[in-house]
């Protein structure tokens, strides 16, 4: 085998591992096959209860015990625990920081290795030459670039940090909502068993003509009311059931037994007021925009500092077949005579400013969500109020009505005149009351604020 010959196979063999060394710190393939069903839990027990993994600051001191019954709170800590949505999103997270992870790496340097044989000429020598390069630009881009992948991070922390919260408090919701139909049901049930026997023994009464068609239709007419007004009741509140139990990723035929929450308390105004001011500091939504902003400015200083033409520089060796040695230095130039990256600085200056809009958008909305619930709140209240003096004042009448009734020293349309106050006059009180709770959680939500009871600072 001739010089020449050897020298060919010596320049393959160092390019074989040259790349088998670079193949080295590659990644390999793993499968990661979908699921097939869906993966709701069949019981209360099933559920994560790991406290000490939240980090929405109101609920860490929420200690959850199935045993006696969940109240509003502990449900909320259970949906931030096993929400399916929110288990995807802190998935997602690990995106966030693998960009950050690929932001901060170097461009790699690139090698340029050949070797070339005569077959005629005077020459007889096999050329050789190698080469290295180094992008310039990529280098340049890389403190940007590495920047707007951390506030990218940071905003999806963010977003995630604000949807745990979201999710606890449309939880606590949920269970206000269905504790105050179960509540209002029992209720009904009681009325409609009242109404259903008086409508039975008045339609007895009717076949034998001891009352006339008139009495009869009234008794009926309470009943159907009633009975309406129950289903009503039943089926928001197992509507509202499923609702959670989709939240707590449940299977929807399991019955969570819950219980009234015992925290009560409320804010003053001058903490609301406090509270709305310092929202951009606090609320993760607002930050994560803040965030998403300080990613767009990162990406147009990035897109400027692209317009920088110096490409990439290299240094070369070479041996030509006359035996000829050289050495070199190159650089890529890009011209900016047609492009010049001002495509990309205009499409990165329009975007920072549409972010600068959504986020005053975000300020607005959320002075009128505050706005909002807390004229819902001091309305329900007020309403509740005077419900609260009246209610009972009406069923204390019912309850000699009846018997009235049966003696007949009050006419049937006096009867079914206070029947249908009080139980309309219930239903009221009950929804103003479920009204009011819901407003406090809106407002607690809207300025991310815990429950006024625990003076915890989320």
């Amino acid at each position: 085998m001739g010089r020449r010959a050897i020298r060919s196979l010596a320049l393959a063999g160092g390019l074989t591992l040259a790349a088998a060394v670079s193949l080295g710190g590659c990644a390999t393939y793993h499968a990661a096959p979908l699921a097939t069903a869906a993966d709701d839990k069949p019981a209360i027990a099933a559920l994560r209860v790991e406290v000490a993994s939240l980090r929405v600051a109101p609920l860490k001191p929420i200690v959850v015990d199935a045993r006696d019954g969940l109240d509003p709170m502990e449900v909320a800590v259970l949906a931030v625990l096993n929400n399916p949505d929110l288990q995807a999103k802190r998935a997602a997270l690990k995106v966030s920081e693998a960009e950050v992870f690929a932001a901060g790496l170097l461009p790699d340097p690139q090698i340029t290795l050949d070797v070339a044989n005569p077959i005629s000429g005077p020459d007889t020598l096999t050329a050789y030459g190698v080469a290295a390069s180094f992008d310039v630009a990529g280098m340049l881009a890389r403190a940007n670039a590495r920047n707007a992948a951390r506030s990218t991070a940071r905003q999806a922390d963010l977003d995630l940090l604000w949807a745990e919260w979201t999710t606890a408090q449309q939880a606590r919701q949920l269970a206000e909502t269905v504790l105050a139909n179960e509540r209002r049901a029992a209720f009904l049930k009681q009325v409609l068993d009242l109404a259903a026997d008086r409508a039975g023994r008045t339609q007895a009464a009717l076949e034998h003509r001891d009352v006339d068609l008139q009495t009869a239709a009234a008794d009926l007419a309470v009943k159907l009311d009633a009975q309406t007004q129950l289903a009503a009741a039943e089926h928001d509140a197992q509507k509202a059931r499923r609702d959670l139990n989709a939240l707590l990723n449940l299977d929807a035929g399991v019955a969570v037994l819950l219980t009234p929450d015992p925290r009560q308390g409320a804010y003053d105004e001058a903490t609301l007021s406090q509270a709305l001011a310092s929202l951009p500091a606090r609320r993760p939504d607002l930050l994560a925009l803040q965030a998403g902003y300080q990613a767009a400015d990162a990406k147009l200083r990035g897109a400027i500092l692209a317009q920088f033409p110096l490409g990439s520089i290299g240094a070369a060796f070479a041996r030509d077949t006359a035996g000829a040695v050289t050495t070199g230095v190159s650089a890529v130039l890009n011209l900016p005579i047609f492009n010049g990256g001002r495509g990309v600085v205009r499409t990165q200056t329009a975007t920072r400013e549409q972010l600068r809009a959504e986020y005053q958008a975000r300020l607005d909305q959320t002075k009128a969500e505050t706005v909002n619930a807390e004229a819902e709140l001091v309305s329900a209240r007020i309403q509740a109020e005077a419900l609260r003096t009246e209610v009972p004042r009406l069923e204390a009448l019912i309850r000699p009505a009846v018997a009235a009734y049966g003696r007949g020293d009050i006419d049937s349309q006096t009867y079914l005149t206070l029947s249908q106050n009080a139980l309309s006059r219930r239903a009221d009180l009950d929804q103003r009351e479920l009204t009011a709770r819901l407003a406090v959680i809106a407002l607690e939500s809207a300025l991310f604020l815990p429950p006024a009871s625990s003076r915890v600072s989320p």
